[in-house]
């Protein structure tokens, strides 16, 4: 076991780590573009070309009761973890169980994270398997924390099906997250030896690695292979325009085909910048402008369905 030290100076590293992000957030303009444009997902096309982002994603936090929340259970658990079992242990079961619950939630729901909440389950997951006790159900009761951490989590699930929530609460993100640091704890602190520690080291570096190649997913297919922007159904030839005022025009974009269909923007080269996706039947918003163009694309084939400038707020775009 690694030699426990008094001051938990990862832990504390995080917390400040958070709290400037925080701070430049609060503060607006500049410096909140800059947090946003360095260390946010983004988009699709950003994180496959800066895939690291999928790790200083969650370090932003939605508002300041969202990184108080975190904040608090950090410290609580980084306290105790920390300073019992060593940073490497704290580490190996934070970034672990964050960047392993962000990619899965990348996978299975289609979109990004903010909040540090995966890795602090991690912490929770850990902690659960190093403060264990029999019978199994008295490692949750018999600590404080462990009690507040879990009323806290399943506050979460009441206030989203309530929904109460200014934002999306990723629960399968925190489910991950728990599952990963009992893993974690489970063959550091219980095994002493054998290939299920490298397994479980292994499984967040894997998982980062997919995202350079991963053709089952349909994000990577729409963004690595260019759309053929002229098709016998529509011609896609055309070019954002540079505009004095800009007049913001949200668009709903509906799927009354039966194929799934990738949506473009077209840019003022005419380049083709990819945006969302759509099963048939599905339907989604998304923020534009008077004036921009857009493409509605074939998914599987690539293949140019649909071209249309938006002309009004709130315009309805029905894919046929």
């Amino acid at each position: 076991m690694p030699t426990p030290r008094k001051i938990p100076f990862v832990t504390l590293t995080l917390a400040l780590l958070i709290t400037i992000i925080q701070i430049l957030r609060s503060l607006g303009g500049i410096y909140d573009e800059f947090v946003l444009t360095n260390l946010d997902c983004v988009n699709w096309e950003v994180v496959y070309a800066q895939p690291w982002r999928i790790i200083t994603s969650p370090f932003i936090h939605q508002n300041l009761p969202h990184y108080f929340e975190n904040l608090f259970f950090l410290l609580l658990f980084g306290f105790q973890i920390e300073r019992t079992y060593g940073w490497k242990y704290f580490l190996g079961a934070f970034l672990g169980a964050m960047v392993t619950g962000h990619i899965v939630w990348m996978n299975i729901m289609h979109n990004f994270i903010w909040g540090i909440s995966g890795g602090v389950c991690g912490l929770f997951g850990f902690s659960l398997i190093a403060k264990r006790r029999m019978p199994w159900w008295t490692t949750l009761t018999h600590r404080p924390l462990h009690i507040l951490y879990f009323a806290n989590l399943l506050w979460a699930v009441i206030v989203d099906v309530a929904d109460w929530a200014p934002f999306p609460i990723a629960h399968l993100n925190h489910v991950i997250g728990i599952l990963y640091g009992m893993a974690f704890g489970g063959t550091f602190l219980l095994l002493s030896r054998g290939s299920w520690r490298w397994a479980v080291s292994a499984l967040p570096l894997v998982l980062f690695a997919s995202v350079f190649y991963s053709p089952w997913q349909i994000e990577r297919r729409l963004v690595k292979r260019p759309p053929l922007l002229v098709t016998a159904n529509a011609d896609c030839r055309l070019k954002s325009m540079q505009q004095e005022v800009y007049i913001p025009a949200p668009i709903r974009f509906v799927n009354a085909s039966a194929k799934t269909v990738g949506v473009y923007w077209l840019d003022y080269e005419g380049k083709a910048e990819y945006k969302l996706w759509l099963n048939p039947g599905d339907s989604a918003e998304h923020n534009s402008f008077i004036g921009h163009p857009w493409c509605i694309v074939d998914a599987d084939s690539g293949d140019a369905l649909q071209a249309f400038t938006v002309t009004e707020e709130n315009q309805i775009i029905t894919i046929r």
